[in-house]
């Protein structure tokens, strides 16, 4: 079973890698205006995104609920118990501020 601090190795680190890989090709793009069309396209669909991420996440946790306890899991994965049985669950908590919209999620 991976430790909490582990996060960060393994397939963590090559996916981050490759998303960062992608911000690098957007911050190429020669042209400001081309860059900032581009940028805007991609955050626009960041909601979207965030939705895949997360049902990702929530099939793996119902995937390792099948042989590990809720217990194991939150340990494994660093969060607590009640916050992995609501990934489970496909509950998310994204908090809507006013203002602008950002949104955060653990």
């Amino acid at each position: 079973m991976r430790e909490a601090g582990s996060a960060t190795s393994g397939a963590a680190a090559d996916a981050t890698a490759a998303v960062r890989e992608a911000f690098a090709i957007l911050a190429a793009v020669p042209d400001p205006y081309e860059r900032a069309l581009a940028v805007g396209v991609v955050l626009e669909q960041m909601p979207d995104l965030q939705t895949e991420l997360r049902g990702i996440r929530q099939e793996a946790v119902v995937q390792m609920r099948e042989t590990r306890t809720i217990q194991d899991i939150a340990a494994a994965l660093g969060l607590s118990q009640p916050r992995v049985s609501q990934i489970a669950k496909g509950v998310s908590r994204t908090v809507k501020r006013t203002g602008n919209a950002a949104k955060e999620d653990a």
